[in-house]
């Protein structure tokens, strides 16, 4: 079992669509997305962490796997554990975690783990005038 590259996208809310990913290495001015500011193509409170989890062929794996976006304050933004993964024929399956009022969040810090392996990575929020 193994954990692939992590992302994070954008929710846009004047058109309901996601963004390209912007976790890194994807260097992404996140200035005021509140606003549709930055490199933000609309505005944008809300992003959709996920997770990729692949295996040699389709497993069943029953540990617990942990999605989490905390700020810099150590404030839980969000948090979601899976009790057991399921991937697919192909040894491959995606998992979210929905993260709500995060564009002025600043520094938040999102992780993935499962068993020993784990992932995570910064992204700035900034908001200001």
């Amino acid at each position: 079992m193994h954990l692939g590259k992590p992302q994070v996208r954008l929710w846009y809310q004047e058109t309901g669509r996601l963004s390209d990913d912007i976790a890194p290495p994807r260097d992404f001015v996140l200035w005021n997305t509140i606003i549709g500011e930055g490199e933000a193509e609309e505005a944008a409170d809300d992003a959709l962490f996920t997770i990729e989890v692949r295996t040699q062929g389709q497993q069943f794996v029953r540990r617990p796997l942990t999605l989490s976006a905390v700020d810099g304050r150590g404030k839980v933004l969000a948090r979601r554990t899976y009790k057991s993964v399921l991937t697919s024929d192909a040894g491959k399956v995606v998992l979210p975690l929905w993260v709500r009022d995060v564009g002025c969040a600043g520094t938040v810090v999102f992780s993935a783990g499962i068993g020993v392996e784990q992932q995570s990575f910064t992204l700035e929020f900034a908001c200001g005038e």
